[in-house]
């Protein structure tokens, strides 16, 4: 076994050792404060920081994007840009440029863009 295989293996067994799968804590205030996969809208990444966007609270954390991604359910979210990470079932409208994730306009890379759209059902003419 390589390296790489021991580390993924290493994840897998540390995610199935949570006591607490749904959710993550972030630092805020002095606390750990729990925010459910669901209530994450999407994620900024810049440089060694993270903004992550819920309904209600925006947090800036010291963690780099990749580690979020690591962590959050692959069917969940997706990689939009190289720094952003969004949730797929808050987006509204998907353009080349652009999602709509509650009236926000989150960008879409132009690498990432046929990923999103392969992975999406269409419908209609010109879709």
């Amino acid at each position: 076994m390589n390296k790489k295989d021991s580390n993924l293996e290493n994840h897998h067994s540390e995610q199935e050792d949570l006591l607490i799968k749904d959710a993550l804590f972030v630092r805020d205030k002095g606390c750990l404060r729990r925010v459910k996969f669901k209530n994450v809208l999407w994620l900024k990444g810049d440089g060694n920081y993270t903004t992550l966007v819920t309904q209600d609270k925006v947090y800036s954390l010291r963690n780099i994007l990749k580690e979020f991604e690591a962590i959050l359910p692959e069917n969940e979210f997706v990689r939009i840009h190289k720094s952003y990470l969004v949730r797929l079932d808050r987006i509204t409208t998907i353009s080349p440029k652009e999602v709509t994730i509650e009236q926000e306009k989150v960008p879409v890379g132009r690498t990432y863009y046929q990923k999103l759209i392969h992975g999406i059902n269409k419908l209609g003419a010109g879709a």
